[in-house]
Protein backbone atom coordinates (compact mmCIF):
# COMPACT_ATOMS: atom_id res chain seq x y z
CA UNK A 1 0.00 0.00 0.00
CA UNK A 2 2.84 2.40 0.89
CA UNK A 3 4.58 1.68 -2.38
CA UNK A 4 1.40 2.34 -4.34
CA UNK A 5 0.88 5.75 -2.63
CA UNK A 6 4.50 6.66 -3.29
CA UNK A 7 4.15 5.68 -6.94
CA UNK A 8 0.91 7.66 -7.22
CA UNK A 9 2.59 10.78 -5.74
CA UNK A 10 5.54 10.45 -8.10
CA UNK A 11 3.17 10.05 -11.05
CA UNK A 12 1.19 13.13 -9.97
CA UNK A 13 4.38 15.18 -9.55
CA UNK A 14 5.61 14.13 -13.00
CA UNK A 15 2.22 14.96 -14.49
CA UNK A 16 2.24 18.35 -12.75
CA UNK A 17 5.79 19.03 -13.99
CA UNK A 18 4.78 18.07 -17.53
CA UNK A 19 1.71 20.31 -17.51
CA UNK A 20 3.76 23.20 -16.09
CA UNK A 21 6.41 22.79 -18.80
CA UNK A 22 3.72 22.62 -21.49
CA UNK A 23 2.03 25.81 -20.20
CA UNK A 24 5.34 27.67 -19.93
CA UNK A 25 6.39 26.66 -23.46
CA UNK A 26 3.00 27.81 -24.77
CA UNK A 27 3.37 31.16 -23.04
CA UNK A 28 6.91 31.53 -24.39
CA UNK A 29 5.71 30.81 -27.95
CA UNK A 30 2.87 33.29 -27.51
CA UNK A 31 5.25 35.95 -26.18
CA UNK A 32 7.67 35.38 -29.05
CA UNK A 33 4.97 35.65 -31.70
CA UNK A 34 3.27 38.71 -30.20
CA UNK A 35 6.00 41.06 -31.46
CA UNK A 36 5.54 42.71 -34.82
CA UNK A 37 9.01 44.06 -35.49
CA UNK A 38 10.20 45.72 -38.65
CA UNK A 39 13.96 45.26 -38.60
CA UNK A 40 16.31 48.09 -39.54
CA UNK A 41 17.37 46.39 -42.77
CA UNK A 42 13.74 45.83 -43.76
CA UNK A 43 12.94 49.46 -43.00
CA UNK A 44 16.00 50.55 -44.97
CA UNK A 45 14.86 48.38 -47.91
CA UNK A 46 11.37 49.90 -47.83
CA UNK A 47 12.71 53.44 -47.65
CA UNK A 48 15.24 52.87 -50.42
CA UNK A 49 12.52 51.42 -52.66
CA UNK A 50 10.24 54.33 -51.89
CA UNK A 51 13.02 56.80 -52.68
CA UNK A 52 13.71 55.13 -56.03
CA UNK A 53 10.01 55.06 -56.92
CA UNK A 54 9.40 58.57 -55.67
CA UNK A 55 6.29 57.25 -53.92
CA UNK A 56 6.46 58.01 -50.20
CA UNK A 57 2.77 57.52 -49.58
CA UNK A 58 2.54 60.58 -47.35
CA UNK A 59 1.02 63.94 -47.91
CA UNK A 60 3.01 67.07 -48.40
CA UNK A 61 3.97 69.18 -45.44
CA UNK A 62 6.32 66.88 -43.61
CA UNK A 63 4.04 64.06 -42.50
CA UNK A 64 6.62 61.60 -43.80
CA UNK A 65 9.23 62.87 -41.38
CA UNK A 66 6.84 62.60 -38.45
CA UNK A 67 5.59 59.13 -39.46
CA UNK A 68 9.10 57.83 -40.01
CA UNK A 69 10.25 58.99 -36.57
CA UNK A 70 7.19 57.46 -34.92
CA UNK A 71 7.77 54.14 -36.65
CA UNK A 72 11.48 54.22 -35.85
CA UNK A 73 10.68 54.93 -32.19
CA UNK A 74 8.21 52.02 -32.07
CA UNK A 75 10.71 49.63 -33.61
CA UNK A 76 13.48 50.80 -31.29
CA UNK A 77 11.24 50.43 -28.24
CA UNK A 78 10.43 46.86 -29.27
CA UNK A 79 14.09 46.08 -29.91
CA UNK A 80 15.10 47.52 -26.55
CA UNK A 81 12.33 45.64 -24.76
CA UNK A 82 13.40 42.34 -26.31
CA UNK A 83 17.04 42.94 -25.38
CA UNK A 84 16.09 43.90 -21.84
CA UNK A 85 13.98 40.72 -21.61
CA UNK A 86 17.06 38.68 -22.47
CA UNK A 87 19.23 40.60 -20.02
CA UNK A 88 16.70 40.16 -17.20
CA UNK A 89 15.88 36.52 -18.00
CA UNK A 90 17.33 34.31 -15.27
CA UNK A 91 17.36 31.34 -17.69
CA UNK A 92 19.46 33.14 -20.31
CA UNK A 93 23.11 32.19 -20.53
CA UNK A 94 25.83 34.64 -19.54
CA UNK A 95 26.94 34.84 -23.18
CA UNK A 96 23.42 35.66 -24.37
CA UNK A 97 23.08 38.35 -21.70
CA UNK A 98 26.44 39.86 -22.63
CA UNK A 99 25.54 39.89 -26.33
CA UNK A 100 22.17 41.51 -25.54
CA UNK A 101 23.92 44.14 -23.42
CA UNK A 102 26.36 44.90 -26.25
CA UNK A 103 23.52 45.12 -28.76
CA UNK A 104 21.64 47.47 -26.43
CA UNK A 105 24.71 49.70 -26.08
CA UNK A 106 25.15 49.81 -29.88
CA UNK A 107 21.47 50.64 -30.32
CA UNK A 108 21.73 53.54 -27.87
CA UNK A 109 24.87 54.81 -29.65
CA UNK A 110 23.03 54.67 -32.99
CA UNK A 111 20.09 56.56 -31.52
CA UNK A 112 22.43 59.27 -30.20
CA UNK A 113 24.17 59.46 -33.57
CA UNK A 114 20.83 59.81 -35.42
CA UNK A 115 19.71 62.57 -33.08
CA UNK A 116 23.01 64.42 -33.34
CA UNK A 117 23.15 64.28 -37.15
CA UNK A 118 19.49 65.22 -37.62
CA UNK A 119 19.84 68.19 -35.28
CA UNK A 120 23.12 69.32 -36.86
CA UNK A 121 21.46 69.32 -40.29
CA UNK A 122 18.47 71.24 -38.94
CA UNK A 123 20.90 73.72 -37.35
CA UNK A 124 22.29 74.36 -40.84
CA UNK A 125 18.90 75.83 -41.76
CA UNK A 126 16.97 72.84 -43.09
CA UNK A 127 13.41 72.45 -41.88
CA UNK A 128 13.77 68.74 -41.10
CA UNK A 129 16.07 65.79 -41.67
CA UNK A 130 16.11 62.05 -41.10
CA UNK A 131 19.23 59.94 -40.81
CA UNK A 132 19.37 56.17 -41.12
CA UNK A 133 22.40 53.94 -41.22
CA UNK A 134 22.77 50.32 -42.31
CA UNK A 135 25.69 48.21 -43.55
CA UNK A 136 28.09 51.18 -43.60
CA UNK A 137 25.73 53.16 -45.86
CA UNK A 138 24.39 56.40 -44.42
CA UNK A 139 21.25 57.93 -45.86
CA UNK A 140 19.98 61.40 -45.07
CA UNK A 141 16.64 62.74 -46.16
CA UNK A 142 16.33 66.50 -45.99
CA UNK A 143 13.10 68.43 -46.13
CA UNK A 144 13.81 70.70 -49.07
CA UNK A 145 12.54 70.92 -52.64
CA UNK A 146 15.98 70.67 -54.25
CA UNK A 147 19.55 70.66 -53.02
CA UNK A 148 22.36 72.60 -54.60
CA UNK A 149 25.76 70.97 -54.99
CA UNK A 150 27.10 73.09 -52.15
CA UNK A 151 24.26 71.97 -49.85
CA UNK A 152 24.82 68.35 -50.82
CA UNK A 153 28.52 68.62 -49.98
CA UNK A 154 27.79 70.40 -46.71
CA UNK A 155 25.37 67.66 -45.59
CA UNK A 156 27.73 64.92 -46.73
CA UNK A 157 30.63 66.44 -44.78
CA UNK A 158 28.49 66.78 -41.66
CA UNK A 159 27.35 63.16 -41.81
CA UNK A 160 30.83 61.85 -42.63
CA UNK A 161 32.32 63.70 -39.67
CA UNK A 162 29.78 62.46 -37.14
CA UNK A 163 29.08 58.96 -38.47
CA UNK A 164 32.67 58.21 -39.43
CA UNK A 165 31.82 56.92 -42.91
CA UNK A 166 33.36 57.81 -46.25
CA UNK A 167 31.61 60.55 -48.18
CA UNK A 168 31.07 58.09 -51.03
CA UNK A 169 28.98 55.93 -48.67
CA UNK A 170 26.47 58.72 -47.97
CA UNK A 171 23.20 59.14 -49.83
CA UNK A 172 21.38 62.47 -49.61
CA UNK A 173 17.74 62.69 -50.65
CA UNK A 174 15.69 65.86 -50.85
CA UNK A 175 12.00 65.54 -50.08
CA UNK A 176 9.45 68.25 -49.55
Amino acid sequence: MKRSKKTLWIALLLLLAGVTAWVISGLERERQTSYDVLLDDELQEVLTGMAEDGDWGYDEGGAFFIEYRLQRDRVRAQEMEMLEDIINNPNASAAAKEEAENMLIELVKLMEQELLIENMIKAQGYEDAIFFYRNRIATVMVKKQELSEREFVQITETVAGVAGVDKEEIQVISRY
